[in-house]
């Protein structure tokens, strides 16, 4: 029968080969050459006798006739058959397991088997059989064992659902904290074809207690179940009540392992300061309420300096601080020349208020600069400023030759320095002749004034 297979055990039909009665005719049939096997017969091919096709190991007749018969003609009846190679039958199956979806298995042929999802391959196993010559296949073994996660175990925390002696692929765990710890990672987990928990195992994490509450106010945490580290928690008054402390606490650590708040809660108090005042002094920003918190800042008037901080805040305690500053009168040092003196000391001060006014005279021996810019009247006072500073203080100069130059500055454009003495003395005495002459003119037409 075309496309036979013979099954493990089949024994191949041998046809015994029947030789003529003595005497026949000595006709021969060749012998065949048959590709992978041959015609086997008790006695030579001759005249009636029957040969039996016996194929190599693996290989199979082609066609039905396996037996054969010699003709008077010398030709075998039917045609000599042939071998072709043998097929296994479909592998045997296997647990667990999967394979490519072949439909013919030749002898050689080679199968692999791949393991389902949620099972592994058994180490030092051999995933691989093989199509035999007897038309069997090779020895498979137990191949694929079910995949098993680590058991999900969590510090501070615990498994919702029973827990279990193995946990194999598709099985799903929930987990839930002790109190006082927070649970980070995803609350349920599944174990996976990999022998992995996806998403990752959580951890319990310590959490601060809930923050403390305070009297006609509240915190931003009311609806906060866990407050984890790094948290942070902001408090508010009732309207009208000022928030005395910190506005803020945070969850954090002192030694990296357990959590408490940063600090005490804030306080609700009524704080309300009184309006400050300065007295020759200015304020900023103008406001008409005071409550906790609030800051000022101070200037003073022209001629006033400021004595104290410039800046005050309203605190707890209902008062300013740092104190309110003082706008006190600037005051100008007293003045003091070289080689001249005050003409009046004898009320001894030390400071002048702006706008006082003080005369100068100069040693014996000395006598003002003039520089052309002054009247000698003007050169001789000094008049305190609204900025603590004096007006421009006269000089007073020694009267002998190491000034000359500097006395006489008028005259070098057309003498040297070098100019000898009694020249510079006789050009000394002309000018204070011409200015004589000068001052005694003021005087003749102020008396002119004075008679009209």
């Amino acid at each position: 029968m075309p496309g036979f297979l013979p099954w493990p055990g089949q024994l191949l039909a041998v046809a015994v080969l029947v030789l003529q009665p003595a005497g026949s005719l000595g006709v021969q049939c060749p012998v065949p050459s048959i590709t992978h096997g041959q015609l086997k017969s008790a006695q030579n091919f001759t005249y009636g006798s029957t040969a039996t096709l016996e194929c190599d190991a693996g290989y199979v007749p082609v066609g039905a006739a396996t037996t054969v018969r010699c003709l008077g003609s010398g030709r075998w009846h039917p045609r000599v058959p042939a071998c072709t190679l043998g097929r296994c039958p479909y592998p045997p199956a296997i647990d667990h397991t999967d394979r490519s979806p072949q439909h013919e298995f030749p002898v050689g042929t080679t199968v692999t088997y791949v393991c389902r999802s949620g099972y592994a391959l058994l180490p030092d196993v051999s995933p691989i059989t093989t199509c035999l010559k007897n038309f069997t296949w090779s020895s498979v073994p137990k191949l694929c064992q079910k995949m098993q996660c680590p058991s999900p175990t969590i510090p501070h925390g615990r498994e919702t659902s029973p827990r279990k002696a193995e946990y194999s692929f598709g099985h799903q765990v929930e987990f839930q904290c002790d109190p006082g710890y927070v649970l980070r990672g995803s609350q349920r987990i599944q174990c996976w074809s990999d022998g992995t928990w996806r998403p990752p195992v959580p951890y319990c994490d310590k959490v601060c207690a809930p923050p403390p509450k305070i009297t006609n106010g509240q915190h931003s945490g009311l609806r906060t179940e866990q407050f984890s580290y790094g948290l942070e928690i902001k408090y508010s008054c009732a309207e009208g009540l000022s928030l005395i402390g910190d506005e803020s606490i945070y969850c954090t650590s002192d030694d990296g392992v357990n959590l408490a708040w940063s600090g005490p809660a804030p306080q609700c108090k009524v704080v309300r300061c009184p309006k400050p005042t300065v007295e020759r002094g200015r304020m900023t920003p103008q406001r008409f309420t005071f409550p906790y918190g609030a800051a000022v800042r101070f200037s003073c008037d022209e001629g006033f300096v400021l004595h104290g901080d410039a800046e005050s805040r309203c605190l707890a305690d209902g008062a300013w601080h740092p104190a309110l500053p003082t706008c006190q009168p600037v005051l100008c040092p007293q003045p003091q020349v070289a080689n001249g003196r005050l003409k009046s000391t004898l009320d001894g001060k030390v400071w002048y208020q702006t706008n006082a006014t003080v005369t100068f005279e100069c040693l014996d021996g000395y006598h003002f600069l003039d520089d052309g810019s002054m009247s000698p009247e003007d050169s001789r006072t000094a008049t305190c400023l609204p900025d603590g500073k004096w007006t421009p203080l006269p000089e007073c100069k020694k009267e002998d030759a190491a000034n000359v130059c500097e006395e006489v500055h008028y005259i070098q454009a057309a003498f040297e320095c070098d100019v000898p003495m009694a020249e510079v003395k006789t050009l000394l005495e002309i000018q204070k002749l011409f200015l004589e002459i000068k001052k005694l003119k003021v005087e003749l037409e102020n008396l002119n004034v004075q008679v009209l």
